[in-house]
C-alpha cells in the first residue's frame, strides 16, 4: 500500500479533456495522479512527470479538500493515495438511436459515429462512399435534439458535398441558438442540403431486401405525400454519462442532473464545482459538450484546481462545531450536510475545510449539538430591533425578514441603493443560507415581530442545494401547528428571490406589510 504527497492532483478521466488538463497542469509545476480505467492507456507527452495508473478504478474517498484520502484498485490489488483535489473528466457514452426509430443497423443504416469513421478513414471514404448519392441523417425525430449532435450533423453534411452526395437532414425542433449554429446551418443549406422538418408526423422508414432505404413522409409545407429512396440512412445519438462516472459521483456523493451528468444543474456549481469543495468535474463527466466547451472546461479546471491548493485553507472560527457531550450519533447531520462536511470518526466531526457555513447541520439537529457563530437563537435574536416605538397611535407593523446573504440580502440592498420604498419597520437579518434558519429561529421571532418573511434562493439556485425547500418545509410545519391556536398563516410567509430583483423585493415587503396591517399587531401586542 503506497501513499502519495497530499499536493497532488488527482486525475480521472482517459480522453482528451483529462489530457488536456494533465498537460496544462504540469505546465503550471504541479504534480499530478492520472487513474483511468484503461490497462492500454497511453499518455506520451507526459513522460515520467506524471503518476500514471492504468487499470485503475476508484474504491472509496474520505477526507477533505487539500487531504482527500483515497483506495483505488489497480488489477486487483488494493492501493492508497492522498490527494489535495480532484478533477473527474471522464468521458461520455454515445448510443446509437436506432431502436428509437424501429431500425436494426445494417450497412445502409448506420450511426453519426460510424459516418465519422468513414470520414476520418481514406480508404473507408474512397469505397464506401464514392457510390453513395443520397444520404439523409435522423435527428431529434424521437426525443429533443441536442445542439452538440446537431453541429456535428450539419459538418458531416457539409463533408460528404465533395463526393456529390446530396445530403438531408429530417428533424422536428431545429435549434440552432447556440454560438454559431446558424450560421453553419445556412452554409449548409447554400451547399445544398436539405431539410425537412416534422410537427405531427414521423416518416416511415422501409428497407428493401437490397440494403436500400426509402423514407415515406408528408410534406407539411406543401402538403404532399412524397417518397425519397436513400443509399444510406444515419442515425443521431444519445450522449450520456459513463457508468463509471455515475459510480464516481456515488463514492464522492455528488449531485448530479436530471440525466446523471455528474454536476447538479445549478448556477453556483457553474462552470466546473460540484456541492464537493476540492472535487470538480470538467468536460464529457459534467455535460454534452462540444469540443470549444471541452477547451473551455480544461482551462477553468486548471485555474479552479490551482487555486485550490491546500495552503490557500484558512479555518475560521465561523464553522459549524459540534458538542460531543449532547451530541447522540444520530447522524441527522450527516445526511442532511450538502457538502459532506460531516465526518464519523470515534465521534461526529466537522471537517472545517467542507464546511461552507450554510448552518443547515445546526437546524436539523435534534439535540441542538451542532452551533455556528452568528446562527445560535441569542445571537439570531439580539439583531430583532424594532425600529419604531410601539408607543404610537397608528399601528405600524414590525417584521422581521430572513434574507440569504447570496440573494435576498443582496437584493434588499439593491432595493435601498436605488431608493424602492421599504417598511418603516423592516428588520433584515442576513443568514448564510434560508435552510439554516431553525424552527427556534422562527419561534423567536414570532415572540417579537408581527409577521416573518422568508426569502431564500429560486429553487434550482440554492448554493446549498435544498436550503430553500429546508426553510419552506420548517415555516409550513410552524403554520399548520400554530393555525390550531387561532394563528393566522399569513404571519408566516415564504418568497424566493434572486440577488439582481431589487423591485420584487420591494413588492414583496410592501405587500406582506399591507397583509400584516390587515390583521393587526401579533399575538405579543395583543
Amino acid at each position: 500500500m503506497t501513499m502519495s504527497e497530499p499536493n497532488k492532483i488527482l486525475i480521472l478521466g482517459n480522453g482528451p479533456c483529462a489530457h488536456s488538463i494533465a498537460e496544462d497542469i504540469l505546465a503550471k509545476g504541479d504534480e499530478i495522479i492520472i487513474a483511468v480505467k484503461e490497462n492500454d492507456a497511453d499518455f506520451p507527452s507526459l513522460g515520467e512527470k506524471a503518476e500514471i495508473l492504468t487499470g485503475t478504478t476508484l474504491l472509496s474517498c474520505r477526507g477533505a479538500v487539500g487531504n482527500f484520502n483515497l483506495t483505488l484498485i489497480r488489477n486487483g490489488e488494493r492501493i492508497s493515495r492522498i490527494s489535495a483535489n480532484i478533477i473527474i473528466a471522464e468521458e461520455a457514452v454515445r448510443k446509437p438511436n436506432f431502436s428509437l426509430y424501429g431500425l436494426s443497423p445494417s450497412s445502409n443504416i448506420i450511426s453519426l459515429s460510424r459516418i465519422r469513421e468513414l470520414l476520418s478513414d481514406a480508404s473507408d471514404r474512397e469505397d464506401g462512399l464514392s457510390k453513395m448519392r443520397k444520404i439523409a441523417f435522423l435527428t431529434g425525430l424521437a426525443r429533443e435534439s441536442n445542439p452538440v449532435i446537431l453541429e456535428e450533423i450539419m459538418r458531416y453534411s457539409l463533408d460528404l458535398q465533395p463526393f456529390n452526395i446530396q445530403t438531408y437532414i429530417l428533424t422536428k425542433n431545429l435549434k440552432v441558438g447556440e454560438n454559431k449554429l446558424e450560421a453553419l446551418y445556412r452554409r449548409t443549406k447554400d451547399a445544398g442540403a436539405v431539410y425537412i422538418k416534422f410537427t405531427d408526423t414521423l416518416p416511415e422508414i422501409r428497407c428493401s431486401e437490397d440494403g436500400s432505404v426509402t423514407l415515406l413522409f408528408n410534406d407539411e409545407i406543401m402538403r404532399k405525400k412524397f417518397s425519397l429512396k436513400l443509399d444510406m440512412l444515419v442515425a443521431d445519438e444519445t450522449i450520456s454519462p459513463s457508468d463509471y462516472a455515475g459510480k464516481l459521483a456515488a463514492i464522492f456523493e455528488i449531485d448530479t442532473d436530471i440525466n446523471g451528468f455528474v454536476q447538479a444543474d445549478n448556477v453556483h456549481r457553474v462552470s466546473v464545482f460540484t456541492n464537493r469543495k476540492g472535487i470538480l468535474v470538467a468536460g464529457p463527466s459534467r455535460s454534452v459538450q462540444s469540443p470549444k466547451d471541452e477547451a473551455a472546461d480544461t482551462g477553468n479546471a486548471v485555474l479552479s484546481s490551482l487555486n485550490l491548493r491546500s495552503d490557500s485553507f484558512v479555518q475560521t472560527e465561523d464553522k459549524a462545531e459540534i458538542n460531543s457531550g449532547l451530541c447522540a450519533r444520530c447522524l441527522t447531520c450527516y445526511r442532511s450536510c450538502p457538502y459532506r462536511a460531516i465526518a464519523i470518526a470515534d465521534s461526529i466531526v466537522v471537517m472545517p475545510e467542507a464546511c461552507e457555513q450554510c448552518g443547515i447541520c445546526a437546524a436539523v439537529c435534534p439535540g441542538r449539538a451542532i452551533t455556528i457563530k452568528g446562527l445560535t437563537r441569542d445571537e439570531i435574536s439580539s439583531q430583532m430591533v424594532n425600529s419604531v416605538p410601539r408607543e404610537q397611535e397608528t399601528f405600524v407593523p414590525f417584521l422581521v425578514a430572513f434574507c440569504c446573504k447570496r440573494s435576498a440580502s443582496q437584493a434588499g440592498e439593491l432595493a435601498s441603493c436605488m431608493g424602492h420604498p421599504l417598511p418603516q419597520s423592516l428588520n433584515i437579518i442576513k443568514v448564510p443560507c434560508a435552510g439554516g434558519i431553525s424552527h427556534d429561529h422562527i419561534f423567536s421571532a414570532l415572540d417579537k415581530a408581527d409577521g416573518v418573511l422568508i426569502l431564500t434562493c429560486h429553487e434550482g439556485n440554492c448554493h446549498s442545494e435544498y436550503g430553500n425547500l429546508y426553510a419552506t418545509k420548517r415555516a409550513e410545519q410552524i403554520t399548520n401547528l400554530l393555525s390550531n391556536t387561532g394563528f393566522e398563516k399569513e404571519r408566516i410567509a415564504v418568497r424566493t428571490l434572486a440577488s439582481n430583483m431589487a423591485k420584487e423585493f420591494a413588492e414583496i415587503t410592501d405587500d406582506f406589510e399591507k397583509k400584516i396591517i390587515e390583521l393587526g399587531p401579533g399575538r405579543s401586542e395583543k
